[in-house]
């Protein structure tokens, strides 16, 4: 089921639940470990939204971001070995000036976080310029050696002998305001296999290079375990946020599309029925205008589908202000003008309407008197 509640920033939320009723066959008991394949982007997710119970008891389960398992070890660095981190406070410059910190040719892996830095340049062999016009912060680990390093106005410099490892995780931690506080073994160790791409072209990464990437989507996993006793059917539910991916091409407003990955399905024993229930009516988008499956209106204005057996292809489905594309919908789209646009100039026809019979009004008056002075 999906409960389609809020549009927020060009981007509908929903609360999607699935609920299997899965059976063991066999005169033994079973502990099966389970994975729940989905698509999400770091940056939006919430893990304390995750709900996985077993005939109603919650059970506990893992993030796998990326195929990257939380006890991934880096093949390039160690994250336990301790470094330095260098804390750069630059002074204001004079008006009209920059502040620069030039890192030079460094001989090892740099990990670079920074408030208040306003430009940045770099070189081939490494070298990284950053500047601030108004004063800033920089915080460079240095996991190799000693930093080599230039300032052009004042500053202060403090530093620290501690594990990388402690260093990114505080850092990551504060980065997603503790959402992942729980999964940090996941996220880390999938930051860290981003670290290793990285470091593998610069030995120099600024922090937001890598958070870049946090906007996608990219494969999720839930991994859990259910104990299956013999001959008996658990009912399994797994519950989630997720958004949807907001596109207005060819349409005068916004086209709202979910999906949910039902191919993982093909590998188990069998597969039953299929039931789907999509309900947007409060969502502003209540109109299902296209589906991979056969979606049929309530009368309650949601949308339900059934299916004999495992649908050939992954759910799809897109949600739309009107239950139609019109060609006047398209006509507008093809002009440029969007549904707020257009509402703008219905609220405008109103009065303009009643100024035109004004003036009307006031001509046929005019008229009269001329006539009767003849």
């Amino acid at each position: 089921s999906f409960r389609i509640t809020e549009n927020i920033h060009y981007s509908l939320h929903a609360r999607v639940e699935a609920i299997y009723q899965m059976e063991n066959p066999t005169a033994e008991a079973q502990p099966v470990q389970m994975a729940f394949s989905l698509e999400e982007s770091i940056h939006d997710f919430d893990p304390d939204a995750v709900s996985v119970t077993a005939d109603g008891k919650q059970i506990p389960f893992q993030l796998v971001w990326d195929g990257v398992s939380p006890d991934y070890v880096p093949e390039t660095f160690d994250p336990n070995q301790t470094g330095t981190l260098y804390t750069f406070t630059l002074a204001q410059p004079p008006e009209d000036a920059d502040n620069d910190l030039t890192l030079l040719s460094p001989t090892g892996f740099l990990w670079v976080t920074y408030a208040g830095i306003r430009s940045y340049s770099g070189e081939v062999d490494g070298t990284s310029t950053l500047g601030t016009s108004t004063g800033a912060t920089v915080w460079v680990y240095a996991l190799d050696g000693d930093l080599d390093y230039t300032v052009t106005g004042e500053y202060t410099v403090e530093t620290e002998e501690l594990p990388f490892a402690q260093h990114f995780r505080a850092y990551l931690d504060k980065r997603y305001e503790g959402r992942y506080t729980d999964h940090l073994d996941a996220l880390t160790a999938y930051k860290y296999h981003q670290l290793e791409k990285e470091w593998a072209n610069l030995p120099v990464v600024m922090a937001d290079w890598p958070e870049n990437y946090d906007y996608s989507d990219i494969p999720l996993q839930f991994l859990y375990t259910v104990a299956f006793p013999a001959h008996e059917t658990v009912e399994v539910a797994v519950a989630y946020n997720t958004r949807s991916d907001g596109v207005r091409e060819g349409t005068a407003d916004w086209q709202h599309t979910f999906t949910y990955l039902l191919s993982p399905a093909q590998h188990w024993a069998s597969f039953g029925t299929l039931d789907l229930t999509v309900d947007a009516a409060g969502s502003g988008y209540p109109y299902v205008i296209s589906s991979s499956l056969p979606l049929e209106e309530q009368t309650d204005g949601s949308y339900a589908a059934h299916s004999e057996g495992l649908p050939a292809e992954d759910l799809s489905f897109t949600l739309y202000s009107a239950p139609e594309l019109s060609l006047s919908d398209r006509i507008t789209s093809a002009l440029g003008i969007t549904t707020y646009t257009l509402a703008f100039f219905q609220f405008l026809a109103v009065p303009v309407l009643v100024i035109a019979a004004v003036v009307v009004v006031l001509l046929v008056l005019r008229h009269r008197r001329k006539k009767a002075n003849r």
